[in-house]
């Protein structure tokens, strides 16, 4: 039984699912600073964002199986499909459940948000299928890095904030962008472990058309710029001074796992997937722990 769920979490790649957890938990705190203090709703998202991770991650693992993308050789994490331990038909399946949930808890929103959310959670629902399958896979054209700047951040904090106060700003589209630079530091990490392998399956990423050495530069200053911008959308909330002595904590561990970047290799590259998607969480709390002050 354990050993199932062990499996099971290492398909939907439970690790890397901090990164859609922080995203709501920094709306939710923004929203309750602002009066939208409903934790039902907040949960409900919380639980949608992390379906709709679930999703796209398993699918990605699909299409990466069936593209060769995954294989006996990749330096990634071992994959289900490519060992033998679930075959194509249990992971249609998961899809399947997995989507059927993320549409059940999305639709519940609707009682909240207004029938305005229907479109944008089939979209998002989409996302996760386009953006490893279809005629132009975005992971596969050099727009993985657009969205996940857009589904990982502004479209879960704003439509997560517009959900528990009805409200969206520029202070919140701000957020989510700053959030969305936060996250997308996971994906500069996957795609520079893998630079010379998706070039050899014809997967266009952004490491692989300006370089891992600039990317790794993008590594270091996205986070910078994230907290950068909190000087902007958490002007209402807190001062100048409060703001840049809380993210001290936010840029040396950012800072920490760039040193690590310039110097793993190959492999030794996946123990910083786990790290990258901690920045994530680290952002949102530093939003947190300032809203409660």
């Amino acid at each position: 039984m354990l050993k199932n769920i062990k499996k099971w979490f290492e398909i939907v790649r439970a690790k890397t699912l901090l990164v859609s957890m922080a995203s709501v938990i920094m709306a939710i705190a923004l929203a309750f600073e602002n009066g939208g203090n409903n934790w039902l709703p907040a949960i409900l998202c919380l639980l949608f964002a992390m379906l709709a991770q679930a999703t796209s991650n398993v699918v990605n693992d699909y299409a990466d199986y069936k593209t060769g993308c995954d294989n006996e050789n990749s330096l990634g994490p071992d994959r289900k499909l490519v060992s033998g331990e679930v075959n194509i038909k249990t992971i249609k399946r998961a899809i399947i459940l997995l989507v059927s949930i993320c549409f059940l808890v999305g639709f519940s929103l609707i009682y909240w948000g207004g029938w305005i959310l229907l479109p944008f959670g089939l979209l998002i629902i989409a996302v996760a299928f386009c953006y490893s399958l279809g005629p132009i896979p975005l992971s596969y054209n050099a727009l993985g890095d657009v969205a996940v700047i857009l589904f990982f951040g502004i479209v879960p904090i704003t439509f997560t904030y517009y959900i528990l106060t009805k409200e969206i700003n520029w202070e919140i589209i701000a957020a989510g962008f700053s959030m969305g630079l936060v996250v997308d530091e996971l994906l500069i990490v996957n795609n520079v472990r893998d630079e010379i392998e998706d070039k050899q399956f014809n997967k266009v990423t952004t490491v692989g058309i300006f370089g891992s050495n600039f990317m790794k530069k993008v590594f270091l200053f996205n986070p910078l710029i994230a907290c950068g911008l909190g000087f902007y959308f958490m002007r209402g909330i807190c001062d100048y001074k409060t703001w840049a002595i809380a993210i001290i904590p936010m840029l040396i561990y950012s800072v920490s796992v760039y040193i690590k970047l310039e110097k793993y290799k190959g492999k030794q590259l996946n123990a910083l997937l786990g790290q990258a998607s901690l920045e994530a969480l680290i952002f949102a709390l530093t939003v947190v722990v300032v809203t409660l002050l």
